[in-house]
């Protein structure tokens, strides 16, 4: 079957604008197959040939008309009680995956069917800016709120924002220190070490090449590589902060799962969808983020998934899609998925932006800067354009992009920051907090509410009726004034992962302390007034910064010597 055109991406190159097809018309799929899902628990089994078996007479028969005589499974999570899915292979030159799909969904044999539809991009490059976060900071009402916001809490490192999309560049000066590392695996030993079904994925997984790298490689669209999507996202999200190097990410503390939706020829497809879904969820993360989408005839398979990740407790954010348009786009539109759409700088609706009653929410999404790949280099042309297009400078790997595609991960790392300081929230009633707290804008289409990370996180650790304020407390810095070291003792009300550092008077960070999970009770830890390199630090005052679970104090000291 002849694909369709690819949507959802603008591209100014030079004095020539390409652009793609809108979501009006639905997505395109692979010929010749189809994914199946069977509820949790059930075991079906493949024959010597890769033949699915089953002892249920109407899939046989099914099975059977449709040619379908190869199952491959999608991904190694069934025998942990997620859902068994197969990627079935018809060898009819006339198989129809729409006309199958509709026929055994009415037999209801299996939880859900669908074609393997290929999902698109929701970026919108546009034209240069200045390298500025506007959606930060300095924008009126237009940015987020997000400098008071972490004046309340910050991202807890134990929530995990897995990044579906075109890879996550973990080697990135701004992203490693923020990037999630699987603790029971050993890198490059060639060992499923945590028995998850994944081997070596230590930063998380490339579900469209099947191997252990979810850093990006060049993905083209309409002839541009578009394979910093998923690392301008993944920025945006939760970028290293307070590290004085490049931007800050919205879930400041929060840790980024890389998992790269595309293969090597370009596509996103359903398939890929679900084991990156899969993926996710199996390997504890708590918010998904998807930068991507289709207007699909059909999008029960889809449901399904999401609805196992809402009920293992994640939130699902989707971007709305760029066809100005109120079309409904997938997976955003499903429930349970938190829709996002963009305004800009002038705290109107983005002319690109997708909208309608559907859409639960806005965000930023107009010029907003953010990490890029650095794993691999644009060819001399795509370096030159994105320099005259998206404000590249030709060195560092930052620039910006438009799209509700920067909205969405904005919304996941605030989401990141509200699941710090609740673990205890349900994603429905993340989305309702958002909901209840945005700014009511009179946009000129349905949009939702503008997201206020202030005021989502304002009040939060006692909003729960009989829920007692969560606090964090530096007990005692002693000797203070000091030298040569100093106690810092605190106290934890659970076991939490907790970040105690050092900072000079400019806040940059000088010592790191500690890193890590640690028990309910009471801790000190010693500080010699050393830098991390193991220098004396001069003599002036510094502070005390303790973070968990979206909770921050701090303590000035004086090093004398």
């Amino acid at each position: 079957m002849s694909r369709h055109p690819r949507y959802c991406i603008l591209v100014l190159m030079l004095i020539c604008a390409v652009c793609a097809q809108a979501g009006g018309e639905p997505a395109a799929y692979r010929p010749g197959e189809i994914l199946v899902m069977f509820d949790a628990g059930a075991s079906p089994s493949r024959d010597g040939a890769g033949a699915l078996v089953t002892t249920d007479t109407r899939l046989a028969a099914w099975l059977s008309r449709h040619g379908l005589d190869r199952a491959v499974p999608v991904s190694p999570t069934s025998d942990r009680g997620a859902a068994t899915i197969f990627r079935l292979l018809s060898h009819r030159l006339d198989f129809d995956p729409l006309v199958a799909a509709h026929e055994l969904t009415g037999a209801g044999s299996v939880r859900a069917v669908s074609p393997n539809y290929e999902l698109h991009l929701c970026s919108l490059p546009n034209d240069p800016m200045v390298s500025t976060q506007w959606h930060i900071q300095h924008a009126g009402d237009a940015d987020i709120d997000l400098p008071e916001a972490w004046d309340v809490a910050l991202g807890d490192p134990g929530v995990v924002i897995a990044v579906l999309d075109t890879g996550v560049d973990w080697s990135h000066p701004d992203l490693q220190a923020a990037m999630w590392t699987n603790p029971g695996e050993t890198p490059d030993n060639g060992i499923d070490d945590d028995g998850n079904g994944w081997i070596d994925d230590r930063y998380g997984w490339d579900v469209g090449n099947d191997d252990n790298d979810p850093r990006p490689e060049v993905y083209l669209e309409s002839g541009i590589d578009v394979g910093f999507h998923g690392t301008h996202c993944a920025g945006i999200a939760a970028a290293a902060t307070d590290n004085a190097t490049g931007v800050a990410g919205a879930g400041w503390g929060c840790r980024l799962m890389g998992l790269k939706m595309n293969d090597s020829d370009g596509y996103i497809t359903t398939e890929g969808l679900t084991e990156g879904i899969q993926y996710a969820v199996a390997n504890g993360a708590s918010v998904i983020s998807m930068s991507f989408g289709g207007s699909l005839a059909d999008f029960g398979f889809m449901q399904a998934l999401v609805d196992d990740a809402a009920s293992a407790g994640v939130v699902c954010v989707a971007a709305a899609g760029n066809n100005n348009d109120a079309t409904q786009m997938y997976p955003a539109a499903l429930d349970g998925v938190i829709s996002v759409g963009a305004t800009d700088n002038l705290n109107q609706r983005a002319s690109f932006s997708t909208y309608g009653a559907w859409v639960d929410v806005a965000a930023p999404g107009q010029q907003i800067w953010s990490t890029v790949q650095s794993n691999y280099d644009w060819d001399f042309l795509t370096g030159f354009m994105f320099m005259l297009s998206y404000g590249w400078d030709g060195v560092n790997p930052y620039m910006n992009c438009d799209g509700t595609s920067m909205a969405c991960p904005l919304v996941a790392g605030v989401c990141g920051l509200i699941m710090s300081v609740r673990p205890d929230f349900t994603p429905d009633q993340v989305l309702q907090r958002l909901v209840d707290t945005g700014d009511v804008i009179v946009f000129d289409q349905p949009l939702g509410v503008k997201v206020n990370a202030f005021a989502a996180l304002d009040g939060l650790n006692v909003t729960a009726v009989g829920d007692p304020p969560r606090t964090l407390r530096i007990d005692a810095v002693r000797p203070n004034p000091f030298n040569p070291r100093t106690t810092i003792s605190f106290d934890l009300q659970r076991e939490q992962h907790v970040r105690l550092s050092v900072h000079d008077v400019r806040g940059a960070c000088v010592r790191l302390l500690y890193d890590g999970p640690l028990p309910a009770g009471d801790h000190e830890q010693v500080w010699d007034g050393r830098d991390d390199n193991g220098r004396v630090l001069p003599s002036g005052p510094y502070v005390i910064d303790l973070r968990a679970a979206g909770r921050r104090d701090t303590r000035p000291v004086v090093l004398l010597k």
